[in-house]
């Protein structure tokens, strides 16, 4: 499918990895929706785009302030989006956290269940609702690209990460492995991405700053290419997995952790 023709859906844009590759993806759309919560944040990244384009090269991007977590909201954008642009192209599932409620570190013993079915649905519910609104859009050509984030976490590799948070990011790799099997007939292929620690806002605030400078050397000490990976290095691989040269590429976790 030719790039100027497709139409792209992200959640989770209006920061991180979600704003790093709504930027990128921005020159290879030709609609471009982006989703979050926070409207601001979202109206600032779509001026940025529309910068970043220029008259010469202009992109149509909507935003809008959604909550992914929930069904009804999810379903009524979908079908307001079906109405308007037809298909989706490409879903690229980028919200996601580790300390939307609680205790980013809670054990089996802390974790309440408040804080285990937040996470769930921030992580995993949000990933299904927007793949189970999509995917109907995506059949329509026969076509789609389904990007979803998961984290190292789900292989046991960060410690300081809750229960919660493990378990939600490895649903997310089971749903996509299934999702790319049951959806493979129809020309849509499902990828996911295991990013390592990646310096986006929310971690330099909540992990990184919070850190001495002995804790940061032993973080860094633990990666094999021995820095943190940036929003931008995360979002090349989903724009990648995006595009035309992944055509042969789905069910697959791709881990972008530096080694570790």
């Amino acid at each position: 499918m030719p790039a100027s023709k497709r139409i792209a859906v992200i959640t989770g844009a209006a920061h991180g990895i979600g704003k790093a590759i709504a930027l990128m993806l921005a020159t290879q759309t030709q609609v471009l929706i982006l989703l979050d919560k926070d409207e601001q944040g979202l109206a600032e990244l779509q001026l940025q785009i529309n910068a970043q384009s220029g008259k010469t090269n202009p992109r149509h991007v909507d935003t809008y302030a959604l909550d992914v977590t929930d069904e009804e909201q999810v379903q009524n954008r979908f079908a307001l989006l079906e109405a308007s642009h037809d298909h989706v192209d490409i879903l690229i599932n980028a919200v996601g956290g580790s300390s939307s409620s609680g205790n980013a570190g809670a054990g089996i013993e802390e974790m309440d269940m408040r804080q285990w079915q937040s996470l769930i649905a921030l992580n995993l519910n949000s990933v299904f609702l927007c793949c189970r609104a999509a995917v109907p859009l995506m059949k329509k050509n026969a076509y789609g690209r389904i990007v979803n984030f998961s984290s190292i976490a789900s292989h046991g590799r960060r410690d300081k990460v809750s229960i919660a948070y493990a378990a939600s990011k490895a649903g997310v790799e089971g749903l996509t492995r299934k999702l790319a099997r049951e959806l493979a007939p129809f020309g849509i292929t499902c990828n996911a991405i295991a990013p390592g620690i990646t310096l986006t806002e929310r971690i330099d605030e909540k992990f990184w700053q919070v850190r001495s400078v002995d804790q940061r050397q032993a973080v860094l000490d633990s990666i094999p290419l021995g820095r943190l990976s940036t929003p931008e290095e995360q979002a090349q691989v989903a724009v990648f997995l995006a595009s035309e040269s992944a055509s042969y590429m789905t069910g697959q976790i791709i881990e972008v952790s530096g080694g570790l």
